[in-house]
Order: C-alpha cells, then structure tokens, then sequence
C-alpha cells in the first residue's frame, strides 16, 4: 500500500517562509547561539560553504567546490581559515574523476555497452606538486579551462549527429554545463553555418535564464566584466532575441508544433529519463542511429534506458568536476591549518589515519553520533552595561589585580554569552537563558508527561556519573541523554524537541 498524504499551497507557503535568504559573507543567528556566514564554493549558481560559530567551537563546512569555474564565483576557501574544525562532507572525490566522455553506438541487440562507435577524451589535469608554494599548487591546474575542452568535445559530437541529420537530447540538469554547451554549440553552428533550432523545453528555464543575468554576485570575475562593458553575461539573450534558441515551459505546449523542425537540439532536465519532455522525445528517437543522447557520467545508462529498447541511438557519457579534486585536499588543509578534520568513513582509505600527521583526524557516519573534542576549556562572557557599573572592585595587596563580586544572569546572544543583571534587560527579552544544575530523571520524565509526551527511563550502568536517558515512544521518537557534563536532545520533529527544552527548564535552576 502507497500512502500519499496531501500538501496544500497553504502548506507549501508556510515552508518557504520559514526559508531566509543570505548573500555571500552575510551573518546570520541561529537559535541565538550559533552564528552562519555562506561563502561561494564555485559549484553553481547559489552553492556555498558555511562557517558555524558557537561560543566554543568554530567549524567550516566543506561541500563539493571548485577553485575556478568558467561560469560562477570560485571557491572562497580564504574565508574558512581560522576554524577549529573542518567538516569535510565533498564525496566526489570518492569516485575516481578521470574527465572523460565516452561515447557508445546502441544496438538491435540492446547491447548498450561495446566497442561499436567508441570515442574517447582524456582532458585529465596533471598531478599536482605539493611541494609547490600552496597556493600556486591549489590554482596551477586551471581547471575551467579543462572542462571548457571538454564541452568543445561534446559540442564536436553534436556537429557530427545534425550533419548526419540526427537530432540531439541533453537531458543534464547541471545549468553551468547548459550555459557552456549554449554558448559553444551557437558559435559552431554559426561558423559551419547549419541552421538547427535549439529549444529548452523546462517549467523553470525561463525564470532561471532570467535570474542569472541579474545577479553579478554570483559570478566569476570573466563574466562580471561583460557586465561593466555593457555586454550579456551570457549568450542565451542574443539567441532568445534572434529565435536561435525557443523556451517552453511544456513539450506539450500548444504553439511548439508550429515551431518544431528536426535536426535539432532539445534541453532539459530530467537526467533519470523518467520524468518530463525527455520521456516522449526518446520514445521518438531511440530507434534513430543518427540521433545523440548526451548523459552525465553516474546515470546508469543501461537501467535508465530500459524502458526504450530496442536502442539504436547514440549515446555520449561526460564526468564533469562536481568537487575537490584528490590531490588538492592535503595542500587546502595545509592552508586552512584546522585542529581536527571530520571525514565521512567513506574517505577513510583515502585518508587513513597517520603517525606524525600534521592533522587530527576523525571519521563520521550517516545517523551515528560522533562525540567531537572541545578546543576551549573556558569561555568569554560579555558584561551587560548596567551590571557593569554596579562592580565595585578591591584591589588584592599581594598581586597586581582587582576583584568584585556581581550577581546575574547570563544569557546566549548572536553565538556569545552575555552577563546581565537579574532583572532582563530589553535587549535580552527574547534571547536563550543558559541553565544549569542536575536533572532528576523522575522529574524530567513527569513534566514531560505534563506536555503529552510519552517515554521511559533507561540508566547507563556502565558509566560512573550517574548518566541516563530517557527514550520518547510518543507522539515522535526522541532521545535525551544526560550525564554529569551534558544534556544533549535528539530529535526530527522541532516542535517536539522545543516541548522537551520546555520541560528540562522546568527542572533546572536558571544561572
């Protein structure tokens, strides 16, 4: 049985106004006590890193980036220097990118695999030197310029499939691969002078052509001076302008007939080949010898085009950079200089741990907890202005310093603690109140139950400080854990977690 449970637009608007914008290098708070800052990590449009500041910790986030890119800003990895902790989370390198496109004739046999029509292109980039000044060694291998050859490549295979007079599919829904394809296949058919029309059939291709033309930020420093000389950022707009290249929202839009002419090449985005305009054009074009079907290297070719054997088209895999290539990771952690670096346990054999390491090393997995060593054994507390000038300090005879005793309350605020007085001030109305003292798990587990929520209590018999935790069967699954030191709450839904904070302050003393 398949349950499908409804969502309303009320739904989906209530979702997207809990989303906030943030521009690259903009700071933002969470919960008052962490502090976010995204920063480009040249993958695509809008991609990014983030730096996650807390009182005690100061952690990078590492996600699949690009030193340089031909379309976008490139990876803003200076921004990341000065953290405690890198967690590296780029699993591209996990997959051997050797930059090739490989092309496969299919067969009335629906041997998709084989040697009939093989053409291969190695733009791999050279080892790099580690020993090389670090940030040479991290910018020598442009590796824009790579990808830009290999585009020219794909684009040499789409030439050879409209003079033969097939037609060509692109389901790839990478946009700066699109954008490059666009830009390089209009300047071949202009200079061998074919005329083929170009559409891209997408429910969103008009509005994401639109965007990245008004959005400089996000763009690499090639395409932002086109914006300063007056030109395009991007050729789509001549195209759209001289009718080269025709945008539709549906493959069954009424006015596409009466614009439709083959060969020619169609865009769009459904790279499984199961959904949208690429499903009816392959039914049309898997039995044509002459047509191109261009996928991104990781589609599983063979079960993807299942459901259209016989196949006889051709069809072009491309591995495109989706991240950090091997050779860069030791040279970047070189420069960002963390204390400890959070691997997925998947890189473990590439990066296993090593005695006389220069970096400590640990390795996480999907829904385990890892507990991460605190760099910090104080902290720093701000005091509030009014508290401040009540301090009344005495001079100690013996050495060189002056102490005061103060009462108050101290509080978390844009990722610091602050120190007020006991009553709240203004500023602080709305802000998290830290708490402290031991939780009595009897209690704990009653003023859950005051709030609806239904648990139990089981007790670590190994451990010395007293440590339980008491496990949530109803309405969600939740776990608290308290020992001594901590109390840490686990849970998916954020209303349950916010009722169960609710209940440990209850049975806590505020400071």
């Amino acid at each position: 049985m398949v349950m499908i449970s409804h969502i309303s637009t009320t739904d989906v608007k209530e979702c997207m106004q809990k989303i906030q914008p943030l521009k690259y290098g903009e700071e933002t708070c969470f919960n008052g006590s962490i502090m976010l800052k995204a920063y480009s990590s040249g993958l695509d449009i809008g991609s990014c890193n983030w730096t996650i500041n807390s009182p005690r910790r100061r952690i990078a986030y590492l996600s699949g980036s690009l030193f340089l890119s031909a379309c976008w800003k490139g990876f803003d990895y200076l921004s990341l220097l000065g953290n405690d902790i890198v967690l590296f989370s780029d699993l591209s390198s996990l997959h051997s990118i050797d930059n090739t496109c490989t092309e496969t004739q299919g067969t009335k046999n629906n041997n998709l695999i084989g040697d009939n029509g093989l053409s291969f292109c190695n733009t791999s980039a050279p080892q790099v030197d580690t020993n090389d000044e670090l940030p040479h060694s991290l910018l020598e291998n442009d590796e824009s310029s790579d990808e830009i050859e290999k585009i020219k490549f794909i684009c040499s295979c789409m030439i050879d499939s409209l003079q033969g007079g097939g037609s060509v599919l692109v389901p790839i829904g990478r946009l700066e691969t699109v954008l490059l394809l666009l830009e390089q296949i209009s300047k071949s058919l202009e200079s061998l002078n074919i005329m083929v029309p170009i559409f891209m059939i997408s429910s969103t291709a008009e509005e994401t052509l639109a965007i990245i033309n008004t959005v400089p930020e996000w763009l690499s420093k090639q395409r932002q001076h086109k914006l300063f000389s007056g030109e395009s950022l991007f050729n789509h707009v001549e195209l759209k302008k001289a009718k080269k290249l025709l945008v539709f929202t549906s493959i069954f839009s009424s006015e596409l007939p009466m614009m439709w002419q083959e060969p020619c090449i169609v865009f769009c985005s459904h790279w499984n080949l199961r959904l949208g305009p690429v499903v009816p054009l392959l039914h049309r074009w898997h039995d044509d010898p002459k047509s191109l079907l261009i996928l991104e290297q990781g589609v599983d070719a063979e079960v993807a085009l299942l459901p259209f054997r016989p196949i006889t088209i051709k069809v072009l895999q491309c591995s495109f950079l989706s991240g950090i290539m091997m050779q860069k990771v030791t040279p970047l952690l070189e420069i960002l200089q963390p204390k400890l670096v959070l691997f997925p346990e998947d890189v473990r054999i590439h990066y296993p741990i090593k005695e006389n390491d220069k970096h400590s090393y640990l390795y996480y997995s999907e829904n385990v907890q890892l507990k991460v060593p605190s760099f910090s054994k104080g902290f720093e507390a701000r005091l509030e202005t009014d508290l401040a000038f009540q301090l009344q300090p005495r001079r100690l005879t013996q050495q060189n310093i002056a102490i005061a005793r103060l009462k108050g309350r101290i509080f978390l605020s844009k990722g610091k603690y602050f120190l007020a007085a006991s009553k709240i001030p203004l500023e602080f109305s709305n802000k998290q109140l830290v708490h402290w003292g031991s939780v009595e798990p009897t209690h704990l587990l009653l003023a859950l139950q005051e709030r609806g929520l239904v648990g139990s209590i089981h007790w670590d018999k190994d451990a010395t400080n007293g440590s339980f935790s008491i496990q949530v069967s109803n309405p969600e699954n939740a776990v608290i854990e308290t020992s001594a030191k901590q109390t840490t709450i686990s849970c998916e839904d954020r209303n349950i977690t916010a009722l169960i904070y609710e209940a440990l302050k209850s049975v806590c003393d505020g400071i």
